[in-house]
């Protein structure tokens, strides 16, 4: 018997989804704080930006060693993300 719905991922594979989009994201914040700490001469606020995108890359990071071991992410690293500005 067929069924018409698609194939749902499993768990797993979800989570290491989930975990691989967290790492994607904490490189990104990575980049940027290295681009702020260059600038950081000429940009009094660069300096700032840079430590929040590294605290920001650091909770990313954890976002995704929690999904790894197929787990949701603690609520203070959560509050990390949320403190960093970048939800809308």
């Amino acid at each position: 018997m067929t069924s018409d719905q698609p194939e749902q991922p499993e768990q797993p594979d979800l989570f290491e989804t989930l975990a691989r989009t967290a790492d994607a994201i904490a490189q990104t914040a990575e980049f940027s704080a290295a681009v702020h700490e260059q600038l950081a001469g000429h940009l009094p606020e660069a300096e700032e930006h840079a430590a929040r995108d590294r605290r920001f890359a650091a909770a990313e990071r954890a976002v995704a060693a929690a999904y790894r071991n197929q787990q949701l992410p603690p609520d203070e690293i959560r509050q990390v993300i949320r403190a960093s500005g970048r939800l809308p």
